[in-house]
């Protein structure tokens, strides 16, 4: 019995599909990380204390990933880790408030 072409390609196509996806996923990732704003994670870092001031963070050895921000010093160590959540929260809560004074003037 000789091997099916069809049972050849789609493995062929299977693994240049989950190359692509890799790829795919680490171009993404690099240009969340360029158009990300560290500057809500640095803030929450300061108020809770993980760190006393922004010159600590060392931008280019930081990173953003699916559900957090990674801050690292200058030699790379982590020296916060913030869920996303948290930052979408400050935020939310930010909108609301400055609404609500909006609508008292």
């Amino acid at each position: 019995m000789a091997a099916c072409p069809f049972a050849v390609l789609s493995k062929t196509v299977f693994a240049a599909s989950v190359l692509f996806a890799c790829q795919l996923g680490r171009s993404r990732n690099c240009l969340m990380t360029s158009s990300f704003s560290f500057k809500p994670a640095i803030e929450f870092a300061i108020s809770q204390d993980k760190i006393k001031h922004e010159d600590e963070v060392d931008l280019s050895k930081s990173s953003v990933g699916i559900d957090s921000v990674v801050l690292r010093n200058a030699d790379g160590v982590v020296i916060a880790s913030i869920y996303k959540r948290i930052l979408k929260e400050i935020e939310d809560s930010k909108s609301l408030e400055e609404g609500d004074q909006a609508v008292e003037s």
